[in-house]
C-alpha cells in the first residue's frame, strides 16, 4: 500500500519522473479521508460527507469525581484551552463515579464546560433510566398495590432492584414525584419520606383509596 509521502512533488525532480509518487499521495489521502467520510473518488452527491466521527481524546487519564458533578474536577487534564467566540466538542476519558469511560464533553466561548454524555446506556424500559446534558440522571418506574391493598408501614423502593434493574444515582437523589394509577374520582395520597431520600433508595408511606393500583414514581439526581 503506497505511503503518502510529505514534499511530492518536490520540485527538483521532473513531473514524467515523479508523477507515480503524486498519484500514490492522491491514493493515499483517499484512504486517510475514508475513515470518516464517504471518499474522494465516490461519484454520488454524497462524497465527502461524514460517515462517523472518531475523536482522539485529548486525555486518557480519567479524573475522579467529587460531590458536585460540576466542578471542573470532574473533567480530565488536557481541556483544549478556551478560544473566545469558539465552541468546541470534544472527547475524554473520565471517571463519572458510575464506571470510567471516554465521555464528550463542549466547551463554549466563554470557557464553560458541559458533559453530554455518561457512562452508562439510557434504558427506555419501564422501569428505566437516561441522563441529561450536564450530567443530571432521570429515573422512573411503576409501583403495583399488592393484592391485599395498600400498605400500612413506610415501603422502601431501591433503585437498583427495580425490574429491570434501576441504576444507585452516584452522588444523590435530588427529589421523586408520583402519580396514582387507578379509576378516575378516587381519592387519596402516598407521602414522601423525603428524609430518607438516598442516592439508593427512596421511601413513602401508604395511605390511598382502594380504587388506586399503584403509581408511577420518578426520580432526578446526580
Amino acid at each position: 500500500m503506497p505511503v503518502y509521502q510529505p514534499g511530492i512533488p518536490t520540485g527538483t525532480v521532473n513531473l514524467d519522473v515523479d508523477y507515480q509518487n503524486i498519484q500514490d499521495n492522491f491514493s493515499q489521502l483517499d484512504v486517510c479521508f475514508n475513515v470518516d467520510h464517504v471518499t474522494f473518488s465516490n461519484t454520488t452527491a454524497q462524497t465527502g460527507y461524514h460517515k462517523s466521527i472518531h475523536f482522539n481524546p485529548v486525555s486518557t487519564t480519567a479524573t475522579n469525581v467529587s460531590n458536585n458533578y460540576d466542578t471542573p474536577t470532574q473533567y480530565p487534564q488536557g481541556v483544549p484551552a478556551t478560544v473566545a467566540g469558539i465552541g468546541q466538542l470534544f472527547s475524554s476519558e473520565v471517571n463519572d463515579a458510575i464506571s470510567v469511560d471516554t465521555g464528550l464533553y463542549w466547551k463554549t466561548g466563554n470557557g464553560l464546560k458541559v458533559a453530554m454524555t455518561r457512562n452508562f446506556v439510557p434504558s427506555r424500559a419501564a422501569n428505566g433510566y437516561t441522563f441529561l446534558p450536564g450530567g443530571l440522571i432521570l429515573q422512573w418506574g411503576v409501583f403495583v398495590r399488592p393484592g391485599g391493598g395498600w400498605p400500612t408501614t413506610d415501603q422502601t423502593l431501591t433503585f437498583t432492584t427495580q425490574v429491570p434493574a434501576n441504576i444507585a444515582f452516584p452522588n444523590a437523589c435530588l427529589a421523586v414525584f408520583t402519580t396514582f394509577t387507578g379509576n378516575s374520582g378516587s381519592s387519596g395520597d402516598i407521602g414522601i419520606n423525603s428524609k430518607n431520600l438516598t442516592n439508593f433508595h427512596w421511601q413513602f408511606g401508604g395511605n390511598a383509596a382502594a380504587q388506586y393500583t399503584g403509581f408511577y414514581w420518578q426520580a432526578i439526581g446526580y
